[in-house]
């Protein structure tokens, strides 16, 4: 990656407060922006910022991989106030440590709706918007789905493939709703750019996460029907998951489509190079979840268990060496968790791509280990304390096993800025590795415990809801943290 040693936090922007029930790209995302700036913090990490579905939520299973949530589009700074106070005021919700997305989501479709009263089509900005062939196409799919309600695939046979003349009718036939996901992703880009370069004027960058996977009920299944693992009647026959392991013995059911890869390769990547070139145009830097999926991954029968799944080979052999001459690999990082691989480790020295090490996985929790201590990890590594889906350290101090907690007190020892805090001191391991990346949570910034963990992975309920009440409450551990950045040269410039 091209940036010096830094560091970086991870906070998803609906876990900002805000007077509407869920963070979003408004006034409290500058207002962390400039906190960032201020300690010395160098990079924002947030989650896939694509729009969720209405039952599990999460940023990770998205109808388009380049469409945006249209409800963290900030209402209060839409073109033209399109909305009076009166109509704000009712959809309003008390700041709580939670989103409940469900009256969130009901609330702010009351006010789209109207929309399309509201604005016109027609406007130059919009048309010239609809220039993006990709973004229209994605466009498309996104109002059909809110027309049928229902996957793709039990569509129409005059729904099934896109074309002009298809756009041309459901922009006229469907012009209400058309209108509305027009106007709604039409501000997010504004917002996202405008808060982009706003960070980037105070040092800090911003690093956006793109899953490997996308959701079979997506514009990307949807017009690319044949770069995708499918049956004859275009439902998935295998699905993504992850092997059984230490952490998860059941292994874990994605529910996403896989790829046909062969078909990919034939089209020289056009479909990841375009992904990833649209998706770097809205952030500094992108994370590829699950990087290891393209060196192999676990194909698992649909409707059944991930015990039952198989390894398949991925594309890596070319894949690398085609995409790396149209999009820029400086800008990624690698989520390579999980299964060890020589040639992951290849790959990511050729082209200077970060892993990742979470240190809860890297302390040993037996006598006889190949684990390595912090201070010998190499640089170019994103070294983290946890991730979205990992307890927080709080709660990973309090529930870990006697091995790894000994091996935790043997390993702080050696830090040089001591804390009467564990937390504080997990975070300082990281902090004083050699890593060019150091990034922890907010959550671990406020040393909270289990009722602030983000997402346990294979479960559907209860995940992606903790929110901070109050920016203020990060002005101390970020002081502390900004005299970390000090001591272990990772200050902003």
């Amino acid at each position: 990656m091209d940036i010096n040693k830094s560091s970086g936090l991870i906070l998803h922007p609906t876990s900002l407060p805000s007077k509407y029930g869920i963070g979003d790209l408004g006034k409290e995302s500058y207002e962390f922006i400039d906190l960032l700036s201020q300690s010395g913090t160098k990079i924002w990490q947030v989650l896939p910022l694509g729009i969720t579905d209405n039952i599990e939520f999460s940023p990770y299973s998205s109808k388009s991989s380049i469409l945006g949530n249209p409800y963290i589009v900030s209402l209060d700074n839409l073109k033209n106030q399109i909305y009076n106070d009166n109509e704000l005021d009712k959809i309003k919700l008390p700041i709580s440590s939670e989103v409940n997305y469900k009256a969130v989501y009901k609330n702010k479709d009351t006010i789209f709706n109207l929309i399309s009263e509201r604005v016109s089509d027609s406007d130059n900005e919009y048309q010239k918007f609809l220039e993006n062939d990709l973004k229209k196409r994605h466009l498309t799919f996104l109002t059909l789905s809110e027309v049928f309600e229902n996957s793709w695939s039990e569509w129409s046979e005059d729904y099934q493939n896109y074309s002009e003349d298809l756009f041309d009718m459901v922009f006229h036939e469907y012009k209400n709703i058309f209108t509305k996901n027009l106007f709604l992703q039409f501000e997010f880009d504004k917002q996202l750019q405008n808060l982009k370069s706003y960070a980037n004027s105070n040092n800090v960058k911003i690093l956006g996460d793109i899953p490997i996977y996308v959701n079979h009920n997506s514009a990307d299944v949807w017009l690319n029907k044949h770069l995708f693992d499918l049956d004859d009647a275009n439902n998935m026959s295998f699905v993504s998951g992850a092997v059984p392991d230490d952490f998860t013995v059941e292994g874990q059911v994605w529910n996403t489509a896989l790829y046909q890869w062969d078909n990919h390769k034939d089209e020289g990547y056009k479909y990841w190079i375009d992904k990833l070139n649209y998706n770097l145009q809205n952030y500094d830097y992108l994370r590829i979840d699950h990087f290891i999926g393209f060196f192999q991954f676990w194909a698992i029968p649909f409707a059944e268990s991930a015990l039952n799944g198989h390894w398949r080979k991925g594309p890596w052999e070319t894949f690398f060496n085609t995409v790396s001459q149209e999009v820029d690999f400086n800008k990624l990082l690698a989520e390579d968790l999980g299964v060890v691989l020589e040639e992951t480790a290849s790959i990511l020295e050729q082209y200077v791509i970060p892993g990742m090490k979470v240190l809860q996985q890297r302390i040993p929790n037996n006598k006889i280990h190949d684990e390595v201590h912090p201070k010998n990890w190499d640089y170019n590594i994103a070294a983290y304390t946890g991730t979205h889906d990992s307890p927080t350290v709080k709660q990973w101090l309090n529930e870990v096993d006697a091995v790894q907690l000994e091996f935790f007190y043997d390993y702080k020892k050696d830090i040089e800025s001591q804390f009467d805090s564990d937390v504080w001191n997990f975070i300082t391991l990281v902090w004083e590795s050699p890593c060019q990346l150091a990034i922890t949570t907010i959550q671990d910034l406020l040393e909270l415990d289990h009722e602030a963990r983000f997402n346990l992975p294979g479960t559907q309920e209860g995940n992606w809801k903790w929110r901070i009440q109050d920016l203020d409450d990060l002005i101390k551990p970020l002081e502390v943290l900004k005299e970390l950045n000090k001591v272990n040269k990772r200050i902003s410039d």
